[in-house]
């Protein structure tokens, strides 16, 4: 049987074929070329200054079948992988679940830590919903939607040119304003549930924080300023916003997209991601992607109306310990 180990331990080789796996694995399941996420992982493997722990053959001395890690902020922690090998898994991912909890409950017994999410796109939610559940977390069931641009991203009959007569917000490309776009999503998110799934909604510090991570970080994929799209009302506050990256050769992800609470309901949002989309078409793009929250029934029924398709469903999970003490 594997040992369970700390990352720090590890040997970066020892983990090369793992990851050299993760990133055919990414690119087949999600359309998603996760190299560059891997670069950086890379890089901190060799510092020795990742958190988590691997699972390892021949007394530790050999090669990983699995690893996980996680990223500690102020007073939260992020999960930000979990992968083994596949000629390892079984049926009940075994592999996958020690990894999962030598994690967690690393996590709920570190002194002053208070809320820990994750998001792991990859897996179905019967692979891992009852150790969280088990453990305190709640649920928040999200899907994975594809679209197929072809010759004609969004019919005109999708997208209406239009301006609903009390909207009067002008389209225009993204200008990298950083602290006005912060502005807006943290009101955009005000009271939601997407709020509870992801706290840096909660403030306009951690929206600008969650900006920073979309525009100038690998994570989600390499922006795509060319693609994105704001909306501005007449006095020049902005209104809504539709943001970009490509995360495959002519795969784009939506990596946001909102609009403030008194401009909805106008087709504002419609408006953004189909300007969204006859850019991506333009550039080449032949695929775009996007995550949503399936209790979102409003943006749900907008991305399927454009023809998105439900391409996976997955999970996000949130433990806060004023909530479960």
């Amino acid at each position: 049987m594997e040992e369970l180990l700390d990352l720090r331990h590890l040997r970066p080789a020892q983990l090369e074929p793992l990851l050299s796996a993760e990133v055919e694995e990414w690119r087949r399941e999600l359309l998603w070329d996760y190299s560059s996420s891997l670069s950086l992982i890379r890089q901190y493997l060799t510092a020795r200054a990742l958190s988590g722990y691997g699972l390892v053959e021949d007394s530790g001395r050999g090669a990983a079948r699995g690893y996980g890690f996680y990223l500690a902020e102020d007073d939260k922690a992020i999960l930000g992988d979990l992968f083994v090998l596949p000629a390892w898994r079984d049926a009940q991912r075994l592999r996958e679940r020690r990894l999962l909890a030598a994690m967690l409950e690393t996590l709920q017994a570190t002194p002053g830590l208070e809320r820990i999410e994750a998001q792991l796109m990859p897996f179905r939610p019967h692979d891992l919903r009852p150790e969280f559940l088990a453990l305190g977390f709640r649920v928040y069931p999200r899907c994975f939607l594809r679209l197929d641009l072809g010759p004609a991203a969004c019919p005109a009959r999708a997208c209406p040119d239009r301006v609903h007569a009390s909207s009067a917000a002008m389209l225009e490309l993204w200008n990298d304003g950083l602290e006005p776009a912060a502005e807006l999503i943290h009101l955009a998110y005000s009271g939601s549930v997407d709020s509870e799934i992801n706290d840096h909604y909660r403030t306009r510090a951690g929206a600008l924080r969650f900006l920073h991570n979309v525009t100038r970080f690998p994570g989600c994929g390499i922006f795509a300023p060319e693609c994105s799209w704001q909306a501005r009302l007449g006095n020049g506050r902005l209104a809504g916003l539709v943001l970009v990256s490509r995360v495959e050769e002519r795969v784009a992800h939506i990596t946001q997209i909102c609009v403030l609470h008194q401009a909805r309901g106008k087709g504002l949002g419609r408006r953004l991601l189909c300007a969204a989309l006859d850019s991506l078409r333009q550039h080449g793009y032949r695929v775009s992607t996007l995550t949503v929250t399936t209790s979102n029934a409003a943006a749900v029924a907008l991305y399927h109306s454009l023809g998105y398709v439900n391409w996976r469903d997955f999970d996000a999970y949130v433990w806060e310990k004023s909530k479960t003490s």
